[in-house]
């Protein structure tokens, strides 16, 4: 059975509150402890004083992959994941890019003003460029546009983003100033929100924390396959028997325990010492990471027993921002000249 959401209204555009936050996350389906330490843990936080909007930027997985069942079911998992995780429908708004085709619209329109050369050097389009050569795509070059696009529709002003995202903003703030020099001021434009947030490696130790790279420690997976993941974890390559003093500096698995239990530093001593190995410490962050995202699983099986809920959130969301959408919408086309005077 379907659930109704009942939504407290939001402002309106043209009043262009101060605090509206907007962030898009990538449907990768089952959250990791990285998406959640980079980013969600903020996204729940500044729901508690922040207009918040968050978008499941569907649209822009399309330049990975073309397996549309996958990007659906993905979508659905990461909803469902970020709900579980504490996000309140009540407090912010969580929708699917695509149930708004506005983004699209506003995308192409901007795109009008931007020169090739601006989207070429991102980069996120020369990294993606390298690691999917045989399907560099056109949506891919214009990637930067419609992120533009997502934030601008909403007249956000602060975007949540790690300092390795910091020129992908400027990029969204020279596209708005672009198009408010030729049609005049009418976007705002945007700030980078920089987190404290790490960047979490992934179990390999090397590369960050990505389903691509399936180097993940997942949420909401078994517990036996999260125990799995963390033993799998690479340490501190120096420390080649138990005897051998570590580098806790330096070591994946005690870098997590910073944000998994409140005593890292004795656990770090531990490691100094030799008191504690490798294995050891692996096993009490497995235990801290299942303690600590218990309420989240339990609230996910409540979730999940309500079939049709993290669609009705979906499309309830979209809904409440379709004026708003209709709205820029509305004065964009009609100060560059389209539809009927």
């Amino acid at each position: 059975m379907s659930a109704t959401i009942p939504l407290p209204a939001l402002s309106a555009a043209p009043s262009r509150p101060a605090g509206r936050v907007f962030s898009g996350v990538q449907p990768s389906g089952l959250p990791h402890i990285g998406n959640y330490l980079g980013a969600f843990r903020n996204y729940i936080a500044m729901q508690e004083s922040n207009d918040a909007i968050y978008c499941i930027v569907d649209y822009h997985a399309l330049t990975s992959t073309h397996d549309g069942e996958l990007i659906r079911r993905n979508a659905h998992e990461m909803a469902l994941g970020l709900l579980s995780l504490g996000l309140d429908p009540q407090k912010a708004v969580l929708f699917r890019q695509s149930d708004r085709p506005e983004h699209t619209d506003l995308a192409y329109l901007l795109s009008t003003v931007v020169p090739v050369s601006w989207v070429e050097r991102t980069p996120s389009f020369k990294e993606k460029k390298r690691g999917q050569p045989d399907d560099v795509n056109h949506a891919l070059l214009t990637y930067p546009v419609l992120q533009t696009a997502d934030i601008a529709m909403y007249h956000a002003r602060y975007v949540p983003v790690g300092r390795d995202q910091a020129a992908h903003l400027e990029l969204a703030r020279e596209i708005v100033r672009a198009w408010n020099s030729r049609y005049g001021d009418f976007f705002i434009e945007p700030e980078a929100v920089f987190t404290d947030s790490p960047v979490v490696k992934g179990t390999d130790g090397t590369q960050k924390m990505s389903k691509s790279t399936g180097n993940v420690v997942e949420v909401f997976a078994e517990e036996a396959t999260i125990r799995k993941q963390i033993m799998s974890m690479v340490t501190d390559t120096q420390r080649i028997v138990r005897s051998d003093p570590g580098r806790p500096e330096v070591c994946n698995v005690c870098q997590l325990h910073r944000f998994f239990g409140d005593d890292y530093e004795s656990v770090w001593e531990g490691e100094r010492t030799a008191r504690t190995g490798c294995v050891d410490t692996k096993r009490l962050l497995g235990d801290r990471i299942l303690d600590f995202f218990a309420e989240a699983r339990e609230r996910r099986r409540d979730i999940e027993s309500r079939p049709g809920y993290v669609e009705e959130v979906l499309r309830a969301g979209a809904e409440r921002l379709a004026p708003m959408a209709r709205e820029t919408m509305r004065e964009v086309r009609a100060r560059m000249g389209l539809g009927r005077s």
